[in-house]
């Protein structure tokens, strides 16, 4: 009981080092954002609620900067303590050497998941409010340029949440309890760190299917993969208008191929006789080496 109560205080204790800066850095960078915009508004004579659709519209810019902020300075503080603890963060967040079958599978999952995991919900019977929801959310991220979008949502933060979820949450509690129920517990945190119900369920749905290979590769490379490849199909659809004209033949075949590649992913990952044990003994560090 004191090995589980020990491993669980641990990933809570990697969590506040991702969590707590990331409320205050978005929280400061959307309080000056909206403060600089409303005092130059108001100075041509904006009105107030001119003021505040133009800032709500635009606070994107401002969180897609808290996020890169936030990678860089999470990841750093990681590396910082893995020093003083005289480790390393590859080791500690298992940044290992994955198989090349394991990388392949994983980016055709990861290019079924960006078909059937964001076209499905459009066949689904979900409320409009819920959608809504989710779209604004998805659209809050994507106001920045395409180049910040991809530098920032494609790649820092997908590196960065797999360090965090998969690599310190999954990685402690994995040695409390189950495979299985350490994957469930860190995707559920994953998903409600997404804020909204839907925008929630549909995060841990990508946190659970990006568990199974970490499950069987020992390592979060793969997923970091995967994470990628899912974020940028987000951010490049955002931010191209054209790929909201698609008819509805188009989408349908899309999402039927995403689920046929999320299930090839899945026999794949699952029938692999790769030992993640024996993975787990090389590290990127000692690769490079």
């Amino acid at each position: 009981m004191k090995k589980v109560i020990t491993q669980i205080l641990k990933a809570l204790a990697y969590f506040a080092v991702y969590f707590i800066p990331l409320n205050i850095i978005v929280f400061i960078s959307q309080f000056i954002y909206g403060y600089v915009e409303s005092r130059k508004m108001s100075a041509a004579g904006a009105s107030v609620e001119e003021i505040t659709e133009y800032v709500q519209a635009n606070v994107g810019n401002a969180t897609v900067i808290a996020l890169l902020i936030t990678s860089v300075l999470v990841i750093l503080t990681y590396f910082i303590i893995e020093k003083v603890k005289k480790t390393s963060l590859a080791k500690e967040a298992d940044i290992r050497k994955a198989s090349g079958k394991q990388i392949i599978f994983t980016v055709i999952g990861a290019v079924g998941g960006m078909f059937f995991l964001n076209f499905i919900l459009l066949f689904l019977p979900i409320p409009q409010e819920m959608m809504s929801t989710l779209q604004n959310g998805l659209t809050n991220i994507s106001t920045s340029s395409l180049v910040l979008g991809i530098i920032t949502n494609s790649i820092l933060v997908p590196v960065m949440e797999e360090i965090v979820f998969r690599g310190y949450i999954f990685s402690r509690l994995e040695k409390a309890m189950p495979s299985i129920v350490a994957a469930i517990i860190s995707s559920v945190i994953f998903g409600l760190c997404h804020g909204s119900l839907l925008w929630a369920i549909w995060a841990a749905t990508v946190g659970m299917i990006i568990c199974v290979v970490r499950i069987k590769s020992g390592s979060i490379v793969p997923g970091m993969i995967f994470h990628i490849i899912i974020n940028s199909f987000a951010t490049i659809t955002n931010a191209i208008p054209a790929f909201n004209d698609m008819t509805e033949p188009v989408l349908i075949a899309l999402t039927v191929i995403g689920g046929i590649l999320l299930a090839v992913y899945f026999a794949g990952i699952l029938t692999d006789k790769s030992s993640a044990k024996k993975k787990a003994d090389v590290s990127v560090t000692s690769v490079k080496a």
